[in-house]
């Protein structure tokens, strides 16, 4: 039976695709079904491994998963591959399929620090947290000064409502600053606005007209039925910024 003649094939000419016409006298045994367009990142290596990685940095996640999976079977460097591999389930939010990777990786390096921040933040996306807050510790004791796994060590303590630990934590991944200001913010977003007062008080003490603690101060007042010290906070935004007024950083 002829293929109509308003059918199209697609043809793959590298890392492009033409659409061209399918002649009506085309026999559907010579018919070939359109050939599903993949990226390629020009420039990189083709073993898997490498436009893998491309691929995820480019966004193109499905298609990294697809190269990273391969990898991840008969590659040379499995860590890496089973690393960002669960990388790439993450951001599809498979996190189960993404713990897979870790623990493949782990059976093969127990006490690598980086597959145990892997598994233990995937098990944080999973609400697994007293797990993760295990993986994560079991990393920090080989890594102690990464910030990232700190901060992810805060992170599940706030899920587990251990906010002093999570600000110990956050301090350590960023200062004390930047710890009082998170933790403030994640007990503001559970409507724990009293309790996130304290700590934007303790940033202010920390850095004097900090804007990002004024701001929500002058919010969170209101919403305590502190209108004076709403008041007193919202004249101090309208000033002009003090000349050498500190706006970031914090220390341990």
């Amino acid at each position: 039976m002829p293929v109509p003649a308003d059918d199209v094939a697609a043809l793959a000419t590298g890392s492009e695709t033409i659409i061209a016409p399918v002649p009506a006298s085309t026999p559907a045994t010579e018919y070939r079904a359109p050939v599903a367009w993949k990226p390629v990142i020009d420039g990189i290596s083709s073993d898997h491994l490498a436009q893998g990685r491309a691929l995820l940095e480019s966004g193109y996640v499905d298609e990294a998963i697809a190269e990273l999976s391969i990898a991840a079977g008969i590659g040379s460097n499995l860590l890496e591959a089973n690393d960002l591999l669960g990388r790439a389930y993450s951001r599809r939010g498979w996190h189960k399929q993404a713990m897979e990777c870790y623990e493949r990786a782990l059976v093969a390096v127990p006490n690598d620090p980086l597959m145990l921040a892997g598994l233990g933040y995937s098990l944080y996306l999973n609400n697994n947290q007293p797990l993760a807050l295990k993986r994560l510790k079991q990393a920090a004791k080989r890594l102690p000064n990464d910030p990232s796994i700190q901060n992810n060590i805060g992170l599940v303590q706030t899920r587990l409502g251990k906010f002093d630990d999570a600000y110990k934590s956050f301090a350590r991944a960023g200062g004390e600053f930047n710890a009082r200001v998170r933790v403030a913010q994640i007990l503001e977003s559970v409507g724990r606005d009293k309790e996130a007062v304290k700590h934007f008080e303790a940033a202010l003490r920390l850095q004097p007209n900090a804007p990002i603690a004024l701001q929500r101060l002058a919010i969170l007042y209101q919403r305590t039925n502190r209108r004076d010290e709403a008041e007193a906070v919202r004249r101090t935004l309208a000033k002009p910024a003090e000349k050498n007024a500190a706006v970031t950083g914090g220390g341990s």
